[in-house]
């Protein structure tokens, strides 16, 4: 028995050997059921890891997008304002053109006005001038040319009356030579107090007006003559009657009349003419010098009327 026990234990020693002999893999079956373990938890783990980062990458992605959308929005809206800022700056420059043609037109204009003044002085100066010599003229006609019984003598022809009073006898000699030269005017249509007062002033006028511009005027003259008596627009008046006796050649009266009308109102639309038939009723009379004088004053203060083109 003992030898059976024995034989036995020989015949497990090859066993207990290799069992006890390290694998050619340099592990166990046990190290290797070990190691088989840890890589299945590891494979496990990188699969449990997989979805995670898909999952990531994925909402990256979409931030990504998202960062491209908004940027996208950013330039549309850069280029947006770009456009306006640019449209703008058009604005800016077309106004800037603007205002660099109004300071140049306002240089002009001041320049304009600043000759224009100039102009004007020099020409109030020439008229300061004129206006003195047409004073002196004036004086000269009262002083020298009508005297006062010589003026009666006028204001009754020209008011239709029936001669020269008393005093004109005693007139000088040079005024009645002066005298015989003219044509005596026409005697006035007879109108009565009572008709002549039963019209306005302004009908009158526009009476009168009508008939001078008809060249009726003996009916002009009575009208005239009746506005006179009321002073209304003694200035106009007196030009007009002035006109009627210088067409009739009646030089002295229209002188007079002239004289009334430029001594109330020199500046009207008729001066021109007014001072251009003084100075040819003058000339009529023989009196060149005051003629020159009258002739001179119409050429400086009208020089570009037709009546100072007349003169020469």
């Amino acid at each position: 028995m003992k030898k059976q026990i024995f034989l036995f234990s020989i015949a497990l020693l090859p066993i207990a050997a290799l069992s006890s002999e390290p694998s050619a893999f340099g592990s166990s079956d046990f190290s290797s059921g070990t190691s088989s373990s840890s890589s299945y938890s590891n494979t496990v783990s990188v699969s449990d890891k997989k979805p995670q980062n898909n999952q990531r990458t994925a909402t990256i992605n979409e931030s990504i997008s998202s960062s491209k959308a908004d940027l996208s929005n950013v330039s549309e809206q850069y280029e947006g304002m770009r456009s306006v800022m640019d449209s703008y700056a058009t604005k800016i420059a077309k106004q800037d053109e603007k205002m660099r043609q109004l300071e140049e037109e306002n240089k002009k204009l001041r320049e304009y006005v600043e000759e224009s003044r100039k102009i004007q002085i020099e020409n109030q100066d020439k008229i300061k001038v004129v206006v003195g010599e047409l004073g002196t003229l004036i004086d000269s006609i009262n002083k020298n040319y009508v005297p006062k019984d010589k003026f009666d003598q006028l204001a009754n022809e020209v008011r239709g009356g029936k001669g020269a009073s008393s005093k004109a006898t005693t007139a000088p000699e040079t005024t009645k030579k002066d005298a015989t030269k003219e044509t005596a005017p026409a005697p006035s249509k007879v109108i009565s107090a009572k008709e002549l007062s039963t019209k306005d002033s302004a009908t009158l006028m526009k009476e009168a007006d009508e008939y001078y511009d008809k060249k009726s005027y003996t009916e002009a003259q009575a009208l005239y003559n009746e506005l006179l008596n009321r002073n209304y627009k003694p200035a106009k008046v007196n030009f007009n009657l002035g006109e009627i006796s210088f067409s009739q050649k009646s030089y002295t009266t229209a002188i007079e009349h002239y004289k009334s009308s430029i001594a109330l109102f020199d500046k009207a639309a008729y001066t021109p003419t007014l001072l251009y038939h003084t100075g040819a009723s003058f000339e009529k009379l023989g009196k060149t010098k005051e003629a020159q004088g009258f002739y001179k004053a119409l050429k400086e203060s009208y020089p570009d009327s037709p009546e100072a083109k007349k003169v020469k």
